[in-house]
């Protein structure tokens, strides 16, 4: 009972631990895996037992032959040589035995090298592949951190810029508010020098005769202002009066109005323009980067004039017609014509192309669309000055025919009085004249 009590349910894996040690320790060559379901294990553990059985067979056999030799010979009851032969015999099985047991020894100490052999070089190659993996996560790391370093800058950049953007505006306004405050003051001087020349010139007008106001009352009311009504000839030849104090203000206040009305106009009409400019640019742009046989080296012109354009002055991307014109003057210009240059460089390729392999007309409708926008910038631009030299046309045929129904001593009078409003209307006209002409001007430069 106590041979089958040495293994249970509890302690099946150490018995066959020890199983399979003591198998090694006498010679068998191969461990048992007696958990296993596949046919070369089953095969390996009935092989050994194959073994087990062949070995307890010869040891019967060889203490049969033992017992029968020793009772044939009576070797327990012989002395001298037969003793003598005995003992030698022994001597051998145990030599024997202890070869076998040395033998055995080795093959379990070779099978335990190569085993930590075996796990020596999994362990090796475990070592590589976590280093491989090591040094790749290590290169993306610090390929992560410099991008986020350039992102930094760039950002920094940006920053920056934007803020010397905003800082340059903040001048622009400060500026233009002190423009606004000179052009003020100087139309109230103006205001007041010609309520001065009005004055002598009414009383002027007050000294003719008074028939002549009779028959063209009207008329010279109208001539002179809406506002100034000369009185009617009373008892007594009672000289007209001016309604001075009201004419003042509401003529300020005119000039003011038509003055803010004509910048805002101008404002609309810049505002217009920039953005015909920046779609111009755009299609400009995509026009010369279709990948149409170009060559390289003006698709990297036409990149870096792009890059230079996006860039502002102080650093960072921002679109450049929205800076004041005299900052970005140079730049849209040279940028333009850099463009232009490149558009007849493209075309004179497009046309040797078209000669020699017939290509089809998208380069040629692409082309007649740019000249159909150049067409109508021209002629936006060519209707508003039409607009304001009408309008101005037109104040001026009323004025003369107004005049012109006068006598002429009542004209010379007239124009001597009437040099007050024209030279009132001098400053606000000719600086919005001055400005629309200067933009059509460089319209027009740029467009050439």
């Amino acid at each position: 009972m106590s041979e089958l009590a040495f293994a249970d349910v509890n302690n099946l894996e150490h018995c066959i631990k020890y199983l399979n040690q003591t198998l090694v320790t006498y010679g068998f060559s191969a461990s048992l895996d007696l958990f296993a379901n596949d046919p070369v294990s089953v095969a390996r553990t009935c092989n050994c037992i194959y073994a087990l059985l062949q070995q307890r067979q010869r040891d019967i056999e060889f203490r049969e032959s033992a017992n029968e030799q020793r009772q044939s010979t009576g070797l327990l009851n012989v002395k001298g040589a037969n003793y003598e032969r005995f003992l030698i015999l022994v001597h051998l099985l145990g030599w024997f035995i202890g070869d076998k047991k040395l033998n055995s020894d080795i093959s379990r100490l070779e099978a335990k090298v190569e085993r930590v052999e075996s796990q020596l070089a999994a362990k090796d190659r475990e070592i590589a592949t976590i280093t491989r993996t090591e040094a790749k996560a290590t290169a993306g790391f610090k390929a992560q951190i410099e991008k986020l370093q350039q992102e930094r800058d760039e950002f920094q950049r940006m920053v920056i810029g934007n803020q010397q953007v905003r800082t340059q505006q903040l001048h622009e306004m400060k500026r233009r508010e002190k423009e606004y405050i000179k052009l003020q003051e100087r139309l109230n001087q103006v205001v007041n020098e010609k309520k001065k020349e009005s004055r002598s010139g009414m009383e002027i007008m007050n000294l003719l005769q008074v028939q002549m106001l009779d028959e063209l009352p009207f008329v010279i009311a109208i001539c002179l202002k809406p506002d100034i009504v000369p009185c009617t000839q009373k008892e007594g030849r009672q000289r007209g009066t001016w309604n001075g104090k009201k004419t003042d203000n509401d003529l300020h206040k005119k000039i003011v109005d038509a003055y803010e009305a004509k910048n805002q106009e101008l404002m609309q009409e810049n505002n217009d323009l920039r953005a015909l400019l920046r779609s111009m640019q755009e299609d400009m742009r995509g026009f010369l980067n279709a990948p149409n046989g170009s060559s390289k080296q003006t698709l990297a012109v036409n990149e870096r004039l792009d890059n230079d354009l996006s860039q502002s002055p102080f650093g960072g991307k921002t679109d450049v017609f929205d800076l004041p014109f005299h900052m970005a003057r140079n730049k849209i210009e040279e940028n333009l014509r850099a463009k232009m240059a490149s558009i007849k460089e493209r075309l004179g390729q497009l046309q040797d192309a078209q000669k020699e392999n017939d290509v089809t007309a998208e380069a040629t409708e692409r082309e007649l669309e740019l000249e159909a926008q150049l067409v109508e910038a021209r002629s936006i631009i060519q209707e508003q000055a039409s607009i304001m030299s009408k309008h101005l046309a037109k104040s001026e045929r009323r004025r003369y025919a107004i005049l012109s129904t006068l006598p002429s001593y009542l004209m010379v009078t007239f124009l001597f009085i009437q040099g007050s409003p024209d030279i009132q209307f001098s400053v606000s006209r000719e600086s919005m004249i001055s400005t629309a002409e200067f933009e059509k001007a460089e319209v027009g430069r740029l467009e050439c």
